[in-house]
């Protein structure tokens, strides 16, 4: 018979190399791997709560709270990328919760999936995409090309009022942004859209059964296209150097400060339209509803 010994040292690298996980004997997570400063991280949860923060080691921490049947919550690194996934048996169970809190590198790129989970994100620069199906949604973006979704919950989200690209995007939920700058696009469906901004050069927003507020400042030569089928809409939005507005609604009104020389689509049938040119070139605003009526204001 032949006996297989291995060194202490080799030993040591070869365990380091796999997974470090959580099993269901434990009912807590305590996790620190070593992180890219501005490497990836993926974090994916199908049940309880997922808080993200930033802060400045080139590290990523995990802990949290772990249900009695969650089999086990991985955590690997590799090539600059850092996943961590929790894993609970098919069908899962009122006790199949992870409730995770997960320190990444500020500059690091995250990316987030929850399933009945909701997810918090405070400090991190990088590009996020947060999703979520059954959770809500409450993040800091600053990032450039990030994204935010949810289908059945509501989104808060925070801009660092520097101009990045920002897609948002919720399905029977609300949306409610402030201090965005930058391209923006928001779309809704079964829910309302409240939006704070600062300078914007575009943004394209589309409902349906919901109002869409818009506030904020449009650059020189900035563009605003808005489209609602069931829903209102208002816009208060200044510009240095004016805009001009092309405004439509099929069967609403068409009110607001600039809403001096509304007219009739059709001298028989429904719709108001509200064409303003202001300016001969620079900024637009564009805005039509089916179903509801539009409020425009340059105040």
């Amino acid at each position: 018979m032949r006996v297989l010994f291995i060194r202490p040292v080799t030993a040591l690298w070869f365990l380091g190399a796999l997974p470090l996980a959580a099993s269901a004997a434990e009912d807590t997570i305590d996790r620190t791997v070593p992180a890219e400063p501005q490497g990836e991280v993926l974090i994916s949860n199908v049940s309880g709560s997922i808080d993200v923060r930033g802060w400045d080691r080139n590290e990523v921490k995990v802990t949290g709270d772990i249900g009695d049947d969650v089999e086990r919550v991985d955590v690997s690194t590799t090539g600059g990328r850092t996943v961590i996934k929790v894993v609970v048996p098919h069908g899962g169970s009122n006790d199949s919760e992870a409730t995770l809190e997960v320190q990444v590198p500020r500059m690091s790129s995250v990316e987030v999936s929850a399933v009945s989970a909701d997810v918090s994100s405070r400090g991190v620069l990088g590009t996020q995409r947060i999703k979520t199906v059954s959770g809500e949604i409450n993040a800091d973006v600053a990032g450039d090309n990030s994204e935010v979704r949810s289908v059945s919950g509501d989104i808060s989200a925070h801009g660092a009022g520097k101009p990045v690209a920002l897609r948002v995007s919720s399905v029977s939920g609300s949306i409610n942004l402030s201090n965005a700058a930058g391209k923006l696009d928001a779309v809704t469906v079964s829910g309302d859209a409240r939006l704070q901004l600062g300078e914007v050069s575009e943004v394209r927003g589309r409902t349906t059964s919901g109002t869409f507020e818009l506030r904020g400042q449009l650059a020189v030569d900035g563009r605003v296209d808005v489209e609602a089928v069931s829903g209102d809409i208002s816009l208060r939005l200044t510009s240095a150097g004016g805009y001009s507005t092309e405004i439509e609604s099929f069967s609403g009104d068409i009110t607001g400060c600039l809403a001096t020389s509304v007219e009739r689509v059709s001298k028989y049938g429904p719709g108001t339209q509200l064409m303003i040119r202001t300016v001969e070139s620079g900024a637009r605003v564009r805005a039509k509803t089916l179903s509801g009526d539009i409020e425009v204001c340059n105040k």
